[in-house]
């Protein structure tokens, strides 16, 4: 049996509002966001204030409103009103066990910050979380689900808890092949993830420039590699740091199941699209999991002789 993680049986949202200032790492635009508490099954929802009232403003965070993949997450609702890079604040959010929160937005991109979750998840956890009255729901895998996109692949398997398995491989002497395999609770989340920061090389820095993609990238917020080296000049935090980095991002992109999962997640060479795919492939094979909640709060030890299975139940 695995040793060490906790899950909570109640549904939690933001006990006090929060603020984030910061530039977007694409758009480069100044945004301002405010994380404050929403009603129990309400989920992650984002609302653009500087969109005018009569249209739709409200975009929630769901695998189905995802719009693109293209080096972020964004999502859009139905009057194509859309939210780019998500994944970091929401990878805080699933950290922190937050289930119901409401994001006003005046921009349209998510501050990059420092480039990982850290400042997102402190500040949210300084401003505190309540529980709420409902039960916490919890998607649990039943049975295996794969998917693949060229040479990287992604799957789903049963397991006691979130376990996050993921491999990458470059070519960059800095990088090469690199894997991580990781329960994810607020503990090893905090501990193992949180600081991982965003990556990229300098050679594709025009090219996306020209498409009107990393024009907030700076060392503050981005570890650029250039052909040999990095040009950060306080270095990694790890020698590890761009898988941990996926699966930061691996994180943010399973909160738009927008129930916890309770499975192990396998990642080879892969990225918000393939993350993408897996979650739909996943919804779309309903025999593969359960819906479930969770009698009461599970606190696993190392002596503990319980089983979680024992405390699940099925809806």
């Amino acid at each position: 049996m695995i040793e060490n993680f906790t899950m909570q049986s109640k549904q939690r949202t933001v006990k006090n509002k929060v603020r984030f200032v910061g530039k977007g790492i694409h758009t480069g635009q100044l945004s301002n966001i405010i994380v404050g508490p929403a009603p129990t099954d309400s989920g992650i929802v984002f609302k653009r204030t500087d969109i005018s009232s009569k249209n739709n403003a409200t975009v929630q965070a769901i695998h189905t409103n995802v719009c693109s993949t293209y080096y972020c997450t964004e999502l859009s609702n139905e009057d194509q009103i859309s939210v780019l890079t998500v994944e970091h604040l929401l990878a805080a959010i699933l950290g922190l066990n937050i289930d119901n929160a409401e994001i006003l937005i005046d921009g349209p991109e998510v501050p990059i910050l420092d480039g990982s979750s850290k400042i997102f998840f402190d500040g949210l956890k300084d401003a505190g979380t309540t529980e709420q009255n409902n039960t916490k729901k919890f998607i649990k895998i039943t049975k295996p689900i794969r998917v693949s996109n060229n040479a990287s692949y992604a799957s789903f398997m049963p397991y006691e808890a979130l376990f996050v398995d993921a491999q990458i491989d470059f070519s960059h002497e800095r990088i090469g092949v690199q894997r991580m395999e990781t329960i994810i609770d607020q503990n090893t989340f905090q501990s193992e993830i949180v600081s991982s920061r965003t990556f990229g090389f300098l050679e594709h820095a025009e090219k996306l420039n020209s498409m009107g993609y990393g024009l907030g990238v700076n060392l503050s917020n981005t570890i650029v590699l250039t052909e040999k080296n990095i040009m950060n000049t306080d270095g990694l935090q790890y020698a590890d740091e761009f898988v941990r980095h996926k699966i930061l991002d691996i994180c943010g992109d399973l909160k738009l199941a927008n129930f916890n999962i309770i499975g192990k997640y396998t990642s080879v060479y892969g990225g918000h699209y393939l993350n993408y795919l897996a979650l739909e492939k996943l919804f779309k094979n309903i025999d593969a999991w359960e819906l479930i909640e969770l009698e009461e709060d599970y606190v696993d030890t190392p002596n503990s002789k319980e089983n979680v299975q024992q405390k699940l139940v099925n809806l």
